[in-house]
Formats: structure tokens, C-alpha cells, sequence
């Protein structure tokens, strides 16, 4: 199966290595692209946990940390970010955001010390929210946000105009509402009725309702490999 990965590059990347491992051909073009914000430097001797909800968030970071404090990761791809800032006290949750909401209130005393969490401009859940709602004290540092790539790059397009792509993974509601905007640019929507789409939810794929995809199925990020029956 051709699976084309449309996360920004570094989780797309990790994605990409665990289904080459199963046999499939992989393809990666980021509707997303990561941008830096100028952040000062963080104290993080005044917090008892760190939470990262996206790999980039940690490849953002421009400290390297030799930090014992405990480090809590959405899943694999950020925790291997977070080891390289310098994190020594990592704990990895399942993949997904409920996964490492769980892990957290679970693992957690909310009397143990304050929280910072480090994440992009634009996030799906609201973790500062939902932890201040459970008793915790938490701080939020924003130290990147994203930006749309205009087009798809000359191999992507290639291969959705040969039909050579079998299954697309969507993520968020902003990159399916400019993957349907890019596929009706290049007037590619007949060539979408022999690919598979899988989508995090039925609200990131309704700005792809439009498209007649051979099919469609929902998935929990961490487990892609469990959605391609």
C-alpha cells in the first residue's frame, strides 16, 4: 500500500518509519510548516512538570535542558525530542492527546508543584483548561505556530495525478480544509474516488465531505497502523 503522511515533517518522518517496517511505501508532503516564535528562557526549576502535546513543540525549544524535572509526552516521536533537549524524567503516554490527559491526572498529584506546558499557537484540545478544571496549577508557553504550504510540491502531485497514492492520513480540521482547497486547485477531486482517507475525527474530516473518497475511517493517533483494514 502507498501511504501518504500530510503531518509536518518530523512526525510524518516517525510515522513513515513504522510503516516502511510493515512493508508499505510511504510518502510524506506537509500541509503544515513549522515556524519558530522568539520565546525567553524558561526557569524550570520553578515547575514540577513539563508537558510537551506535539513533538514540535519540543524541537522548538531552544534550551537544552539537563533537567531531572518530569517530562510528560504524547507519545514516542516527542518523547525521542524531548531526551534530545536534555529531559532525563520522561514519561510517554499512548499516542494521543485523551491518552496523555489520562496519564497525567493519573500519575499526577495536583498538589506536587506547578505545571508548563510548551505547545504551538494553534492546538486541537485545550490542556491548560482542562488541568486547571482537575485543580491543577499550570503556566503556557506558545513557542511556535504553523503556516500553509501553497501547493503541493511537484512529486505529491505527481502521484495523486497517477493514482499511484492508496491512503491518506488527515490530522487536523486547518490541514483538511486546505487539503480539499489544494485538491480542487489542481482539479484532482475524480482522482481522489481510489484513495483511502483516514481521518482523526468526523469533525477534521468534514472540509473533505465534499471529495468522493473511496473511503473513509476514523483513527486515534498513535494507532494508524490499526485503521488500514
Amino acid at each position: 500500500m502507498h501511504i501518504l503522511f500530510t503531518r509536518p515533517e518530523i512526525d510524518s518522518v516517525y510515522s513513515a518509519k513504522k510503516f516502511i517496517q510493515l512493508g508499505h511505501q510511504v510518502s510524506v508532503f506537509p500541509i503544515l510548516n513549522i515556524v519558530k516564535k522568539k520565546t525567553i528562557d524558561i526557569n524550570f526549576t520553578n515547575y514540577n512538570s513539563v508537558v510537551f502535546t506535539s513533538s514540535n513543540a519540543a524541537l522548538c525549544l531552544d534550551q537544552n535542558i539537563q533537567s531531572n524535572v518530569r517530562c510528560f509526552c504524547v507519545g514516542e516521536a516527542t518523547a525521542v525530542q524531548a531526551k534530545q533537549k536534555g529531559f532525563n524524567n520522561i514519561i510517554t503516554a499512548g499516542g494521543n492527546y485523551l491518552q496523555l490527559k489520562e496519564t497525567i491526572l493519573n500519575i499526577a498529584d495536583k498538589n506536587d508543584g506547578k505545571f508548563l506546558y510548551i505547545r504551538g499557537e494553534d492546538i486541537a484540545h485545550n490542556l491548560e483548561e482542562d488541568l486547571k478544571a482537575s485543580g491543577y496549577r499550570i503556566d503556557s508557553v506558545i513557542n511556535y505556530t504553523t503556516s500553509l504550504n501553497p501547493d503541493f510540491d511537484q512529486k505529491t502531485l505527481t502521484i495523486l495525478k497517477d493514482q499511484s497514492i492508496d491512503l491518506i492520513f488527515i490530522y487536523s480540521n486547518r490541514s483538511a480544509a486546505h487539503l480539499s482547497k489544494l485538491i480542487f486547485n489542481n482539479d484532482l477531486e475524480s482522482k481522489c474516488s481510489s484513495v483511502q482517507l483516514r481521518s482523526l475525527s468526523e469533525n477534521v474530516f468534514f472540509p473533505l465531505k465534499k471529495i468522493k473518497w473511496k473511503n473513509v475511517k476514523m483513527f486515534s493517533a498513535g494507532n494508524e497502523q490499526f485503521s488500514l483494514d
